[in-house]
């Protein structure tokens, strides 16, 4: 079974820390936007969710992919695939 790498950036925002300001602690993206919905945020709250969202998903995303590329990269250039011509 393959994980793609766009499940594990979903994962992975939502694991990262929240970036907002006062925040002494490690609180998740996940939890402050699950605690934002049952609090009634505003709308300016949901602006800026959506943005620090976009574009943490989006390093995470470009992360996963350039690991995914050097990964296959790395094991193209160190023979690893030489197996197929040994049959």
């Amino acid at each position: 079974m393959q994980t793609h790498r766009w499940w594990l950036a979903i994962v992975a925002t939502l694991l990262t820390p929240w970036i907002g300001p006062h925040i002494d602690q490690y609180v998740p993206v996940g939890r402050v936007l699950f605690r934002a919905g049952t609090e009634d945020a505003d709308d300016g709250f949901w602006v800026i969710a959506a943005v620090a969202l976009a574009v943490i998903y989006l390093a995470w995303l470009v992360l996963f992919s350039g690991l995914a590329a050097w990964l296959a990269r790395r094991r193209r250039d160190h023979g690893s695939s030489s197996w197929h011509t040994d049959r």
